[in-house]
C-alpha cells in the first residue's frame, strides 16, 4: 500500500500539469477569438437620393473602413409597421472603435443618400453561426423531412397588409436567390401555447420550438444562415427598429423559399413563434444579396 504513495503524488502532479495546459491553451484561444471578432458591427438599412450615382455597397467607399459581412439590394418589407423603401441593407464589422465613429460621421454626411437607418448589433460567435449551418447541411440529405402538403398563400401570410407583395414574390420573374431577413423582438410575458398558464416557458424556450421544426424544413431546402445576432441600440431611425434579434437566412431560389414558407411542418410549429414574439416590434424583408454572399458563387 505504501508503495502507491509515491505513484498517486506522480499522478497528482501530472494531473496538476495537464490541466494547467489545458487552461494555457484555453486562455490562448480566448485570446486569439477576443481579437477576431470586431469591435463594433453595424446594421444599415440605405436609400439613395435620386438621381445620385452609388456603387453597390462591396466596392462602395462607405464602408471601406469596415468589413461587410452581408449586403443585398432592393429589400422589400413583407411584415411589421411599414418603414418604407430602401436601395440595400448592409451588417459591416469595424476592427475598431475609431474605425466605426468614422464611418458613423461619413454616413451621416454622405451627399448621395436620401435616408438611411442605422443599428449597433453584436453578431453571434461564428462558432455558433458555423455549427448551425452544418446543422441545417445535415437535414439535406434526410429523407425522414417532408415538408409535407403546401398550405395556400392567404393562410400563411403573417401581415395582411403584405399579401400582394407575397403573391409578387413568388409569382414573379424574380427565381434566383434570396434572403429573408427577420427582425424580431421579445414578449416579456409570453403565454405557452401548449403548457398553458402554469408553464414558465421564455420567450426564447418557446421561439426554440419553432426553431426546431422550421430548421429541419429550412436545411432540407439547401437553407443556410448568413449572419444572426442581437440588436443594441438604434442609433438613428425610428423606435420600431429598436428589435432585440436580428437572423438573415440564405435561400438558393424563391421556389425553395416558397416551399419552406407553405410547409405543413413549419406553420404548426409557428404558434410557439408567435407565442414568442412581438408582431408591433418586429419586421420581415427579403432581399437579393450580392453575389459575394452567395454561398457558393464565389
Amino acid at each position: 500500500m505504501y508503495g502507491l504513495i509515491p505513484y498517486f503524488l506522480k499522478m497528482r502532479i501530472w494531473l496538476i500539469r495537464l490541466l494547467g495546459g489545458l487552461l494555457v491553451v484555453l486562455l490562448v484561444g480566448f485570446t486569439i477569438r477576443s481579437n477576431l471578432l470586431p469591435a463594433q458591427s453595424a446594421c444599415v438599412f440605405l436609400e439613395y437620393a435620386e438621381g445620385s450615382s452609388w456603387e453597390r455597397a462591396p466596392e462602395s467607399p462607405l464602408f471601406q473602413e469596415g468589413n461587410i459581412a452581408f449586403a443585398g439590394h432592393e429589400p422589400i418589407q413583407l411584415g411589421g409597421g411599414d418603414l418604407g423603401a430602401w436601395d440595400e441593407v448592409v451588417i459591416v464589422d469595424f476592427e475598431s472603435t475609431a474605425d466605426y465613429k468614422s464611418f458613423v460621421a461619413r454616413i451621416a454626411a454622405e451627399a448621395s443618400l436620401a435616408r438611411y437607418h442605422l443599428m449597433e448589433v453584436t453578431p453571434a460567435a461564428p462558432e455558433f453561426l458555423a455549427f448551425m449551418n452544418l446543422r441545417l447541411r445535415s437535414y439535406r440529405g434526410d429523407e425522414s423531412i417532408d415538408p409535407g402538403e403546401s398550405a395556400p398563400l392567404e393562410e400563411v401570410v403573417p401581415d395582411i397588409t403584405y399579401a400582394e407583395r407575397w403573391s409578387e414574390l413568388f409569382e414573379g420573374s424574380y427565381r434566383g436567390a434570396l434572403v429573408l431577413l427577420n427582425l424580431t423582438s421579445n414578449k416579456e410575458d409570453p403565454q405557452d401555447p401548449v403548457g398553458g398558464p402554469e408553464s414558465n416557458a421564455t420567450s426564447e424556450q418557446l421561439h426554440d420550438r419553432y426553431r426546431q421544426k422550421a430548421l429541419r424544413v429550412l436545411g432540407k431546402m439547401g437553407a443556410q444562415l448568413s449572419v444572426v445576432g442581437t440588436v443594441d441600440d438604434v442609433v438613428v431611425g425610428p423606435e420600431a427598429r429598436n428589435y432585440d434579434e436580428y437572423g438573415f437566412a440564405f435561400y438558393p431560389s424563391v421556389d425553395a423559399f416558397e416551399v419552406v414558407f407553405t410547409a405543413r411542418e413549419r406553420i404548426d410549429a409557428r404558434v410557439n413563434r408567435d407565442a414568442a414574439l412581438r408582431a408591433d416590434g418586429s419586421a420581415g424583408y427579403w432581399a437579393k444579396p450580392y453575389e459575394e454572399f452567395t454561398p457558393g458563387a464565389m
